[in-house]
């Protein structure tokens, strides 16, 4: 797993999850989720949330020098931003310790996404830190700069796919390393209901 790769940059990107959330302008939707019994909102084994990302590139640059090379950046940004999770659960009979159950699997599910948009940024941050791509002519530096955006896409699909893989999708929070850290998305029903 290279997800150690972005520790650095996670240990300074600052922020609680709602100012990560503002920072970045996440749009949040989701629906209220319904269940005859708590088992039919814990049992299901899928993932309650998922993030959407406009990962992209653009070529900034691409001048020709007084060396006569071609020099420019590649800068990498998150574009729109959805986190998609219930907004509530509810079943039949909840007590007022299922609604605390209820809301901090919520709270653990929006940790967990959360989480995904700091992969990102740290991500995009280390991206656009290399330094300025130099090329002898136009078709070099092209080359240079499609191969470093196809790079850059690998690497944030590798990040965020092994971060669902280290966590189990939310799952194993606790496993998680600094700053995504946080709370299992485990609901447990009580032996009454």
């Amino acid at each position: 797993m290279k997800l150690l790769g972005v520790l650095i940059a996670l240990a300074l990107a600052p922020g609680t999850d709602d100012e990560v959330v503002q920072r970045m302008h996440v749009r949040i939707a989701g629906d209220d989720f319904a269940g005859a019994k708590c088992a039919d909102v814990a049992g299901t084994g899928n993932e309650r949330g998922v993030t959407r990302f406009q990962f992209q590139y653009e070529i900034s640059g691409g001048k020709r020098g007084p060396s006569g090379r071609y020099t420019g950046r590649v800068i990498f940004s998150l574009g729109e931003v959805t986190i998609t999770m219930p907004k509530s659960f509810a079943w039949r009979h909840m007590t007022d310790e299922d609604r605390e159950r209820a809301e901090a699997l919520r709270r653990a599910i929006y940790h967990h996404e959360v989480g995904h948009v700091r992969i990102a940024e740290a991500v995009r941050d280390e991206l656009n830190a290399r330094p300025p791509i130099v090329a002898p002519d136009p078709f070099a530096f092209r080359s240079a700069t499609d191969g470093l955006g196809r790079e850059g896409f690998d690497m944030f699909t590798s990040e965020e796919r092994d971060y669902d893989a280290l966590t189990d999708h939310g799952r194993k929070q606790h496993l998680a390393p600094g700053a995504l850290a946080g709370p299992d998305t485990n609901l447990r029903c009580s032996a009454r209901e």
